[in-house]
């Protein structure tokens, strides 16, 4: 990795570097907190426009945003020939990877029987329902002061997205797919472009329809929810075949009332409250869908 001149920061160590950019992690001269710097060369991003607009509209949302559940950004900087974004430093790291550490730990082969057959796995056992419930919590409380206070929806929420501080408490991140929630005056409140991962799209993105921002949201944090509750994707079968994949991935989510009605997997969740909210935040027509106000005052997140 080439020297890089880091004012006001102490470079601690090199995490990656990718086709766009490095990753590195630092600390603050003034306040010894650990940051993740990011560092773009001016001569890529003028080259990948709509790299650099995904670039500026991160920076310009992490800077509005200023909330416990969102992760913080701080002032970025240039030098001659880079770019240098920061951002607090969320030493739990993805909840995708906490996750797989959890399935893993939870599902390691049984004893190998005396047949010569591959192991059995253990039963798949869910999250503690604590912890699940104050991730659900932290990320609703989060959206909404993003659609409230700072007008935006995220429109990229999935498990990568999500980040756990020190004490285990959610923050939501990658705000570089945000939007501003139209006027209703202006367009009835809705937005075209789509951007969410397929695993996490509403059925109205998938059928190319306009869409209110909020409730895709909404959309995928209930995704997210099936996710800690069940350890697999709702919408995408475990041995699903390569050649016409995404088809039938996009045709159980048009139909994800009829699929969540009898997911052998939601079968398994021991709380019925949390089976319930899962079910209403993926409901296929948006205006029947949980809203975040709704969300938040469900029973299974006020249950202590």
């Amino acid at each position: 990795m080439r020297e890089l001149a880091l004012p006001g920061y102490t470079h601690v160590q090199h995490i990656c570097s990718g086709a766009s950019h490095e990753t590195l992690m630092a600390q603050s001269d003034d306040t010894k907190e650990l940051v993740l710097i990011r560092v773009y060369a001016l001569d890529y991003l003028r080259k990948h426009p709509s790299l650099r607009r995904r670039i500026e509209r991160r920076a310009l949302a992490s800077r509005v945003a200023h909330h416990p559940n969102i992760v913080k950004g701080l002032p970025a900087f240039v030098s001659d020939v880079d770019l240098f974004l920061v951002e607090e430093h969320c030493v739990g790291g993805e909840l995708l990877i906490a996750l797989d550490e959890y399935y893993r730990s939870t599902a390691a082969p049984s004893p190998a029987n005396d047949t010569g057959r591959q192991p059995a796995q253990q039963p798949f056992r869910c999250l503690s329902l604590s912890f699940i419930r104050r991730t659900m919590q932290d990320l609703m409380n989060g959206l909404h002061y993003l659609h409230s206070v700072c007008g935006l929806v995220h429109r990229n929420i999935k498990l990568e997205s999500i980040f756990l501080d020190s004490s285990n408490r959610a923050k939501l991140g990658r705000l570089d797919m945000c939007a501003a929630i139209p006027s209703f005056e202006v367009n009835d409140g809705t937005l075209q472009l789509c951007y969410a991962s397929k695993h996490y799209a509403a059925p109205e993105l998938v059928m190319g329809c306009p869409y209110k921002g909020e409730l895709i949201d909404v959309w995928s944090v209930g995704v997210v929810l099936f996710v800690m509750l069940t350890g697999r994707f709702p919408f995408e079968e475990e041995k699903e075949v390569v050649d016409g994949g995404d088809s039938l991935l996009f045709q159980r989510i048009c139909t994800a009332d009829e699929v969540l009605q009898i997911h052998p997997a939601l079968g398994m969740v021991p709380d019925p409250l949390a089976v319930d909210l899962v079910r209403n935040m993926l409901r296929v027509n948006p205006e029947c869908r949980l809203t975040i106000e709704e969300s938040l005052q469900h029973p299974f997140l006020l249950t202590s």
